[in-house]
């Protein structure tokens, strides 16, 4: 005895089941694009505090953070420091 009167396929028949594989494949695109979608968001470029943020890019130190620098732990003295400091002016 035969169920639906096509063969067993239901009431759809072969459409059904081109439907149903279609809405397969379309799910599985779609993750796969929503995946990609929030990497992107959220994992590679993301600014500010997001959970796989990078740190802000810092700027290199200048002439002058680097002699303020070698002052402060003591490198230079004080007549040093300000000749170098006059020659960057």
């Amino acid at each position: 005895m035969m169920m639906g009167g096509f063969g067993g396929m239901g009431s759809w028949g072969l459409f059904g089941g081109l439907f149903g594989w279609v809405l397969t494949v379309g799910l599985l695109v779609g993750l796969v694009f929503l995946g990609a979608w929030l990497w992107r968001r959220f994992g590679t470029a993301a600014e500010g505090n997001g959970l796989w943020a990078h740190p802000p890019a810092t700027r290199p130190p200048s002439a002058l953070d680097i002699l303020q620098a070698r002052y402060a732990r003591g490198e230079l003295t004080r007549e040093e420091f300000q000749m170098m400091l006059q020659d960057l002016a």
